[in-house]
């Protein structure tokens, strides 16, 4: 809640979450604000005679005007926020996805693994990202002319390519038909940023203490990727991905204004009114509304995501997390956090009588057994403690924490056991004795 406070604070965070929730509202709303065209359904809706080329001004036909055509202009804004929305976040999620897992990997592995591994990445981060989408669209169009088919994919006012099969329709030809060859390839060379990102700092973490006692604790190197290295790396991947959401939707607009590659309405919607933005005598006010609209939408969903993406970069940078907490404040949190406890004790019990505040704690086992008490993991707890014994470290402190234990729940055995073990490590034999007795019992 206090980093929630900290980003509204800035009046960006407010305007670039208002803009966002503006955009989603409006692609939720899509078929209420304007519904399909029951004849031809899709992101164009015509409203005139199709033989009127000639854009007409915003009226009750169509609050925004026409396009040439006599296409509705709000018709194409509304539902061409729904696809700039779905095109973005798909985009974004699955590039920081697997960015994540490729950087994180090669992080923990080091080595010759890591090094193989972020080269391919710094491969693919040199090709152009335009110039991979023209060849992936390319080779995709080759495939699929080669067996017999007709590929064309800036076919105007459509929903995707136009794909004919010719015969028996091929794997390649199926998978064309469902999924969008741009976003593909905006995944495939958008991903590296992510991995780079995420490797640096996993690179930095996997020596670091808390990965140590997490490893002492018998945690597989899956675990310890997905649990502890990737929730501790990913805030500037999140950053990325919030910005990335605006950059490839701007992207995809430019792409398909210059017939590249695309399906994107706003961009099909800019194409179209291309030859009216001068009006006559040169005047850019004549049809304004065939390229106002379709600008602002694709600006402000831009920079929406940016101060977004900036807010958060704010909320999650260190030094939004350093706060001096007055006494009487930190004294107000310790008496919640006893009265939580008398009001659960089966719950809270255990993190109650060991503390569960691992920032006073000097060792990082010692932190990730009484972390493990606070969330009722006792299995994991006496084996972080067998571990200190082992080692001769903090055994004084094993022998309190376990004391405490075993006077609230003296039916476990094991940690009777453990505190045996503690004991007579200490040379306490007579106590030890006493511990073991009652682990028979």
């Amino acid at each position: 809640m206090r980093n929630l406070g900290h980003f509204f604070s800035r009046w960006q965070n407010w305007l670039g979450f208002i803009l966002v929730l503006i955009f989603v509202t409006v692609a939720l709303a899509a078929p209420l604000l304007s519904p399909q065209d029951p004849v031809e359904p899709g992101f164009f809706k015509r409203i005139g005679r199709s033989a009127d080329h000639v854009p007409h001004p915003p009226g009750e036909a169509g609050l925004l005007g026409t396009l040439p055509g006599q296409y509705d202009v709000f018709h194409t804004l509304v539902w061409g926020t729904r696809n700039a929305l779905q095109f973005g976040l798909l985009v974004a999620l699955f590039s920081a996805v697997v960015g994540i897992l490729f950087g994180a990997i090669a992080g923990y592995a080091g080595g010759t693994v890591n090094g193989v591994m972020m080269r391919i990445a710094d491969a693919f981060l040199a090709f152009p990202i335009i110039a991979g989408v023209v060849f992936l669209q390319q080779l995709v169009a080759i495939s699929i002319e080669a067996a017999g088919g007709i590929f064309l994919p800036g076919k105007s006012f459509s929903s995707g390519p136009f794909v004919e099969a010719i015969g028996k329709a091929s794997l390649t030809q199926i998978l064309l038909e469902s999924i969008d060859p741009l976003m593909l390839s905006l995944i495939v060379f958008s991903w590296m940023p992510y991995a780079r990102l995420v490797n640096s700092m996993v690179i930095g973490l996997k020596n670091m203490e808390f990965i140590q006692a997490t490893r002492a604790l018998g945690a597989s190197p899956f675990r310890i990727v997905l649990r502890h290295l990737i929730p501790n790396s990913i805030s500037p991947a999140v950053v990325l991905a919030a910005r990335d959401v605006g950059s490839v939707v701007l992207l995809q607009a430019t792409l398909t204004f210059i017939r590249i590659g695309g399906n994107s309405p706003w961009g099909e919607l800019l194409a179209s009114g291309r030859n009216f933005m001068l009006g006559p005598g040169g005047s850019l006010l004549t049809y304004w509304w065939v390229y106002v609209p379709a600008t602002l939408a694709v600006i402000l969903f831009g920079v929406s995501w940016n101060l977004l993406g900036d807010g958060i970069n704010d909320v999650m940078s260190p030094e939004s997390f350093v706060r001096v907490e007055s006494s009487s404040r930190a004294r107000r949190k310790k008496e919640q956090q006893d009265t939580q406890a008398r009001n659960n004790p089966t719950v809270n019990g255990f993190a109650a009588m060991v503390g569960n505040n691992s920032a006073f704690i000097p060792n990082p086992v010692l932190a990730a057994a009484r972390d493990a008490i606070g969330h009722r993991d006792l299995e994991s707890a006496l084996h972080a403690y067998v571990h200190l014994i082992d080692h001769g470290r903090y055994v004084n402190d094993v022998i309190r924490d376990l004391a405490q234990i075993a006077r609230k729940f003296p039916g476990e055995p094991q940690v009777w056991q453990v505190l045996g073990d503690a004991l007579s490590h200490n040379e306490e034999a007579e106590d030890a004795q006493r511990a073991y007795a009652r682990a028979k019992k």
